[in-house]
């Protein structure tokens, strides 16, 4: 039986959790480091944007710095999401090519989603699986995951709503609403649901994670043994934490200031997609695209290839249409979890087709 190593650092900032999922997904990818289960727990409580979204269009600032929440970005891709005390992280890092891994991600979700429907299991609460990547009980989700790739290595990774704050979470991140009132909290709450709310209790987070080692045995065959970080791990943690800090990685993606845009939203089956255009309307052309959202791709990287390749493209349909076909069908052709061509063609001609905005866009 193979045995893998549980890492249970305790609360720690955001940045410096956020450079551990590095130094561990690099360390497996190298293979300095064995099959690991790591539990996250943030202090102080952090809202967490995507790796390709823009924190000014998903977070707000000013509420976070009044609340003494931490604001940073993740390694993997998905939505914002509001970190507190009554919530565990979890985390998986594996090698890409274990054989209990299907090949393809979306299958790869679901296969390692069975571990937090077992955990849950453990207190009789039915859990299920929705694509891409949500987990829900009787429709409402209780966890949220996504993953990434580097390398040879594979970390997936995901929340467990123990308890929520979702006052502070209607706060601090950017959702479209006017003004947060008692009608607006009780809608936003029915869309998700906490072990607390299902239990009448809220099980404490070492009951949790116990329950979910468990399930990591069960479900993949595996002993799971505490351990601690590797040498490699430490100093690879080490050389890169500091970076997590740094405005570079936290602002890594920001909508172009001072400049007219045209933007849009559109929602594919994968995930919340936003384009904003730098667009010479006498010229016809598209000078410039900046694209995010809360969709998954591998490689990470791919959306920046995108963006290039939409620089100076004319502001026509079929022309669009024909560079993100050829973007998706290129050698090393990147793989969009529930994120056609035709959803990109989609959210670029409807930003084409919608009135400037002066004040760059960042309303969201």
């Amino acid at each position: 039986m193979d045995r893998w190593r549980l890492l249970d650092p305790g609360p720690m900032p955001a940045w410096q959790q956020m450079a551990l999922d590095l130094a561990v997904m690099r360390a497996r990818s190298a293979g300095r480091a064995p099959d690991t289960l790591r539990f996250m727990e943030f202090r102080p409580h952090a809202a967490l944007v995507g790796y390709h979204q823009a924190v000014d269009l998903e977070v707000d600032r000013a509420a976070c710095a009044e609340r003494g929440v931490e604001v940073n970005r993740r390694v993997t891709g998905g939505g914002a999401i509001y970190m507190d005390a009554r919530q565990l992280g979890w985390e998986i890092s594996l090698s890409k090519a274990d054989t209990r891994l299907p090949p393809d991600p979306n299958t790869v979700y679901r296969r390692l989603s069975a571990i937090v429907v077992r955990t849950l299991e453990h207190w009789g609460i039915p859990a299920q699986f929705r694509p891409l990547n949500d987990i829900e009980v009787g429709g409402r989700k209780i966890s949220g995951t996504g993953g990434a790739e580097w390398g040879s290595a594979m970390i997936y990774q995901g929340t467990i709503l123990v308890d929520f704050d979702i006052e502070t979470m209607l706060h601090v991140l950017r959702l479209p609403i006017e003004k947060l009132t008692d009608k607006l909290v009780d809608s936003y709450r029915q869309r998700i649901v906490t072990m607390r709310e299902i239990l009448g209790y809220a099980p404490t987070l070492d009951a949790v994670k116990a329950a979910m080692v468990s399930a990591v045995e069960e479900v993949l065959g595996v002993a799971v043994e505490p351990g601690s970080l590797t040498s490699y791990e430490e100093e690879e943690w080490g050389r890169v934490r500091d970076d997590f800090a740094r405005p570079e990685w936290i602002d890594r993606r920001r909508a172009p200031a001072g400049q007219e845009l045209v933007s849009a939203a559109y929602k594919a089956p994968g995930g919340l997609l936003r384009a904003h255009l730098v667009v010479d309307r006498k010229a016809g052309r598209i000078r410039r695209a900046f694209l995010t959202g809360d969709f998954f791709v591998y490689p990470e990287r791919a959306v920046l290839d995108l963006e290039a390749a939409l620089k100076e493209a004319p502001a026509d349909p079929e022309a669009l249409e024909a560079i993100v076909i050829a973007h998706y069908r290129q050698a090393d052709a990147p793989r969009y979890l529930g994120v056609e061509p035709a959803d990109w063609v989609s959210v670029l001609t409807r930003a084409l087709g919608s009135q400037s905005d002066p004040k760059g866009a960042l309303a969201g």
